[in-house]
């Protein structure tokens, strides 16, 4: 298949224009109309069609305008002949009256200075166009990282959540022992002060009552927290 003309889209073969089909270069170095393009972005991506690189785009216009092919297309306009037509030769242009030969080299100079300007112009808004593209992918790279970010925040807010149920029940659990402690503190002192059968009868069956409430903290205790190292919800955290 025959190269396609330099002012044809390499992939929908119209030639380029002012509008829909104005040429974009990707960071790849690549160049193919603005619809082209368009219709290439897919889940906030453009693959090349030409050598397959991938570039993060969600819209045709962060890619730079193509001035240095724009300009060559103007150029090739108005110098294109029709087929069977011979190219006319160049007029010659009469000098203006009224200019001396010293003005028109000067308007001449002032021409060839603006031409010029004109073309760095094109180079450097060209350049900036490919800048802007590079742009788009970091600002596309650190959206990304953004998200991730943020996933992290709400994944840190669920562990703190269940770090704050853990500890208030490690302080609920703390309080009941520190309590059946006393309890059982105050049982050895009644149990050193008893004189009555009676009196031994009724505080031991206190004493019981307080011992079985404390060993089956301790049960409770050993169940739910058996290692401070490996309790169950800072397992949950950190999975």
């Amino acid at each position: 298949m025959m190269d396609n003309k330099p002012e044809e889209c390499s992939v929908c073969f119209n030639d380029y224009d002012d509008n829909q089909l104005r040429p974009r270069t990707l960071p790849c170095g690549h160049t193919f109309c603005s619809q082209c393009i368009d219709n290439a972005i897919e889940n906030g991506q453009v693959t090349c069609p030409s050598c397959r690189a991938q570039h993060a785009a969600t819209a045709p216009t962060q890619f730079p305008i193509s001035y240095g092919m724009e300009a060559l297309i103007r150029k090739l306009k108005g110098i294109e002949v029709v087929p069977g037509e011979t190219v006319p030769a160049k007029p010659i242009k009469t000098p203006a009256r009224g200019i001396s030969k010293k003005l028109r080299s000067l308007v001449q100079e002032q021409r060839s200075i603006i031409s010029s300007l004109i073309t760095s112009c094109e180079e450097v808004l060209s350049q900036l166009g490919e800048y802007r593209g590079q742009l788009g992918d970091w600002k596309t790279h650190h959206l990304q990282l953004q998200d991730r970010l943020y996933a992290l925040v709400e994944q840190n807010k669920s562990a703190m959540k269940l770090l704050e149920l853990e500890d208030t029940s490690v302080v609920d659990m703390t309080t009941q022992g520190e309590e059946g402690k006393t309890q059982l503190q105050a049982m050895l002192g009644s149990l050193d002060t008893v004189n009555t059968p009676q009196e031994v009868g009724t505080t031991i069956d206190t004493a019981d009552e307080c011992s079985m409430k404390i060993e089956d903290w301790l049960q409770k205790c050993q169940t739910l927290f058996p290692d401070a190292k490996t309790v169950h919800t800072s397992v949950k955290v950190h999975c």
